[in-house]
């Protein structure tokens, strides 16, 4: 059966109230009183029993080689997945509010930082990822594989006929794997297979005869076929076909006992068509996200298993070779990594070149999607918040959601919308907001938001809330010898009851592995800093892959962690979290990178205040206008004047009438600003996106 595409997006929540699962006593759907008829009462209960069609079971053909069944119960939100041994994986899975239409797998099997194991469905047919278990394993392990399952199969042999493309990845012991690429032809009313096995890629039509195979087809059992080698009647295969976009697709894979493999084979009809699409999927990298193909490239912007977010673009051959099929076009042929494509009807399908040690072995396989692309500024976000804390920041543009999510797992979750009076920001909706005016607000860079939220207040008990500056990114730097810089690092320290404020110069240097830190009252440079004030700090991984432990040399006690984001193509130092030896503070940091300009900005942006405003800062002045949560409007004005011969060159000094006095900085994106250790003013900060 065909199921419309809107299915596909109907969230959770409206599949299970939809079935009465979200009610609660006789308040909830039809009453049952006297007044309605028998029939209408009997239609009624019908339609609000009738299960979802895509409810049922699929054939799973996966790529770590085994067929495997999946029952799933989109009223219920349950899967059953039952391996090629007969052992089942049960749970449940519920739909993506930042990607509509692909719904998440939830699993014992899966302990990576990121949850990967996703599908999406078409017409009887699903595409995704699951923990399968890693081919050979033993102990057995698991790892987010692509798959595709489908319920729909070729049972007449006519039907079978057509000029294919098929894929292959296989596993054998000790973690060798490999691809095949090549062109194949079903004929003479599905009883004759022929492919050619050649290290390159002919069409079927050109195919040496030496290398040409030829299968004699029957039928199997259970929606299979059986091709038979008349040369070799040993050489036995099973394959399906299924019928996924109004297009057959070859599916194979299974045990090889010799040689020892475990395969999975997957072939699309030939064509000259080579439109663009933008496919949605797993790769066997354990990545998921999504693939816009065209004549001229392959853009794939995906998480991964350790929740990095990336794009990857590489060319792609704009026709086929002379021999080659015109349904398979190469991928980065001229790089160290090379792939090749396909796609047809509903999916689209890359695989590692066999010649590449790099990309043996690969598959990515992804549902097209036809609908509008979504907003690329959907997604998850890593926060750092000047409460000091990290949490996770997820968007969706189009359904204008949010959810906001602690170190505990905590989610305060709402809508947001457009702000009408300023152009580019985004107001929260919360019900932690009770304060006259909501300035609960945020901007966007590229994969950068900034922006203020109603977080707890650091250290307080019982729990409450105030609006606070936060920065987030979904591209932190996880290479090491990518930390090195110099940064003028403006930080607060926060207790229940007080305030304190940090203002240093720091350097990251020797690839990554060393952190310098000037400690001194007085602000200097690292280059100017006295020798006695500088403090050591050795640089490791983090326990994530994209943060970074600091240990004091001469201290141990003294240790923390830090991320460094890109914005705007510039590395961003942050912080946050509960000192280690001193649990009743917590601490936030940025750094901004050294450099010799300070243009002329306009910024906007929170501050721990709780406002929100617009900041304007030239050489020699600041001014800001903003919005406190008690509704009423103030402008601030401050003299800015450099650090002296021996301070920061991109630090300036800003004084506000009376005792109120702070240390700026700026970097090609985003504005900062920190209170001095005076008491008047320690423990404030504002951070601002420029325009």
């Amino acid at each position: 059966m065909r199921m419309t595409r809107y299915l596909a997006s109907l969230s959770m929540a409206a599949l299970l109230a939809a079935c009465g699962g979200g009610g609660g006593g006789s308040s909830g759907g039809l009453s049952l009183s006297a007044g309605g008829s028998s029939k209408q009462e009997a239609q009624a209960t019908k339609t609000l029993t009738t299960p979802d069609v895509r409810n049922g079971s699929y054939r799973v053909y996966a790529a770590n080689g085994t067929q495997q069944q999946l029952s799933v119960d989109f009223d219920a939100g349950s899967y059953t997945m039952t391996d090629n041994l007969g052992v089942p994986e049960s749970g449940t899975f519920a739909e993506d509010f930042t990607e509509p239409g692909t719904y998440v797998f939830a699993s014992s099997r899966i302990t990576t930082a990121a949850n990967t194991s996703r599908f999406r469905v078409t017409s009887d047919a699903l595409v995704g990822a699951f923990p399968f278990q890693t081919a050979y394993s033993s102990p057995a392990a698991y790892a987010a594989q692509p798959f595709v399952a489908a319920r729909d199969f070729v049972t007449t042999a006519a039907l079978l006929d057509g000029t294919y493309n098929r894929f292959s990845v296989t596993r054998s012991p000790g973690g060798a794997q490999d691809s095949s690429i090549l062109s194949m032809r079903l004929s003479g009313s599905g009883t004759v297979l022929e492919f050619c096995n050649d290290a390159i890629i002919y069409k079927i039509d050109l195919c040496p005869a030496a290398s040409k195979r030829t299968y004699a087809v029957t039928a199997g059992t259970d929606d299979a076929w059986v091709a038979t080698n008349v040369a070799n009647s040993s050489d036995v295969a099973n394959f399906r076909v299924a019928r996924i976009g109004g297009q057959n697709v070859y599916l194979g894979g299974g045990v090889s006992v010799s040689p020892a493999q475990q395969f999975m084979r997957i072939a699309l009809p030939e064509s000259s068509s080579w439109p663009t699409t933008r496919g949605i999927g797993s790769s066997t990298t354990g990545s998921w996200g999504t693939n816009l193909i065209d004549t001229a490239s392959s853009v794939r912007t995906s998480t991964g298993t350790d929740d990095t977010y990336g794009t990857l673009t590489m060319p792609v051959d704009s026709t086929a070779y002379a021999n080659q099929p015109l349904g398979i076009r190469g991928v980065n042929m001229s790089g160290a990594s090379k792939y090749f494509a396909m796609q047809g009807g509903e999916l689209s399908v890359l695989v590692g070149a066999r010649s590449n040690t790099a990309t043996q072995g690969y598959i990515q396989l992804n549902l097209i999607d036809t609908g509008a692309a979504p907003d690329a500024r959907n997604g998850r976000y890593k926060v750092y918040a000047t409460n000091g804390s990290r949490q996770t920041l997820a968007l969706n543009l189009d359904s204008k959601r949010y959810e906001m999510t602690d170190g505990a797992g905590t989610v305060a979750s709402g809508s947001f919308a457009e702000d009408t009076a300023e152009a580019g920001s985004f107001v929260f909706a919360s019900s932690r907001i009770t304060s006259t005016a909501n300035t609960a607000r945020f901007r966007f860079a590229t994969d950068t938001v900034v922006g203020s939220f109603p977080f707890a207040v650091a250290q307080v008990t019982p729990e409450s809330y105030a609006v606070r500056p936060f920065v987030a990114s979904r591209a932190l730097v996880k290479t090491q010898s990518a930390l090195d810089g110099t940064y003028n690092r403006l930080g607060i320290n926060l207790t229940a009851t007080a305030g304190d404020s940090s203002i240093t110069q720091i350097q990251i240097a020797s690839g990554g592995t060393v952190l310098y830190l000037c400690n001194d009252n007085v602000v200097y440079r690292i280059d100017t800093c006295p020798a006695a004030s500088v403090l050591t700090y050795t640089v490791s991984a983090g326990t994530t892959v994209d943060t970074w432990r600091i240990v004091n040399v001469a201290n141990p006690s003294d240790n923390g962690s830090f991320a460094i984001a890109r914005v705007g193509s510039e590395n961003i130092y942050l912080s946050a979290g509960i000192v280690p030896s001193t649990p009743t503070r917590s601490v936030f940091r940025i750094g901004l990178p050294e450099r010799a300009t300070w243009p002329t900005v306009t910024a906007h942006g929170g501050a721990t205040s709780g406002s929100w405003g617009s900041t304007g800062v030239d050489a020699s002045s600041y001014a800001r206008t903003q919005t406190l949560p008690d509704g009423t409007s103030a402008t601030l004005n401050a003299s800015l004047g450099t650090m002296g011969t021996n301070g920061p060159v991109n630090m300036r000094a800003a004084t506000f009438a009376g005792p109120a006095y702070h240390f700026a900085s700026q970097s090609s994106k985003l504005f900062a600003m920190v209170g001095s250790r005076n008491p008047a003013t320690a423990g404030a900060m504002e951070i601002d996106l420029i325009d």
